[in-house]
């Protein structure tokens, strides 16, 4: 997101309507760049899909999640340090990126499982900032699902083991059925929860320039 100028705020005046409002009653600049830079990104994939944006209304569901009402397209949005990422889907979806950093050992005894921590002191290091890292995405992805705060996950949701990345995992937890999947790009952690993860997953990384040139039209 540092990569937004001056020269991107042109299409303020062109954000979707609910997510001006949003931008322009927020004091906080940081909130300001990430409500901007996620309106943006949600259009440039919207057009991509040949959706007319300028009829889009944005409904919010009951735990506070948006979708889109006419088409009834249900997406997500997260980000971290410099990247903000979208998810896009017909499905409800939880999305998370997490950008690797120290491991905060506070963190691990707050909201991980007694199962969770154990597997984690048992590996190596690089493999232990793996699995510290999935576990915060995971449990994040999926309070942006259901509902919920990370806290009340801590025994009741437990991060899968020997994940491998790209590869669909199926879960049955306290009743709910669910699919996960989890990638990795540099440092940066990312999952997706969803009651049905589509078999193909279009992936697209972008800079500003060449989502701003998509939209400035």
């Amino acid at each position: 997101m540092n990569s937004i100028d001056k020269r991107h705020y042109r299409l303020l005046d062109t954000c979707i309507l609910e997510n001006r409002k949003r931008y322009l009653n927020s004091i906080s600049s940081n909130r300001k760049k990430t409500i901007f830079a996620g309106d943006i990104l949600l259009r440039y994939a919207l057009l991509k899909e040949n959706h007319d944006i300028s009829e889009i209304k944005l409904l919010y569901g009951a735990n506070g999640k948006p979708f889109i009402k006419k088409q009834h397209i249900n997406y997500n949005l997260s980000h971290s340090k410099d990247i903000i990422i979208l998810g896009i889907t017909k499905e409800e979806l939880g999305i998370d990126i997490l950008y690797e950093r120290k491991i905060n050992n506070d963190f691990i005894n707050f909201f991980f499982s007694k199962e969770e921590k154990s597997h984690l002191h048992s590996l190596v290091e690089k493999e232990k900032r793996e699995y510290y890292w999935n576990t915060l995405c995971y449990k994040e992805a999926f309070i942006k699902r259901h509902g919920g705060r990370i806290i009340e996950m801590k025994n009741n949701l437990i991060c899968p083991k020997n994940l491998q990345y790209g590869r669909v995992i199926r879960t049955q937890e306290k009743g709910k059925a669910f699919e996960s999947i989890f990638f990795k790009n540099l440092k940066y952690h990312i999952c997706i929860i969803s009651d049905k993860i589509p078999q193909k997953i279009k992936v697209e990384i972008l800079n500003m320039d060449e989502v701003y040139k998509k939209l400035n039209f």
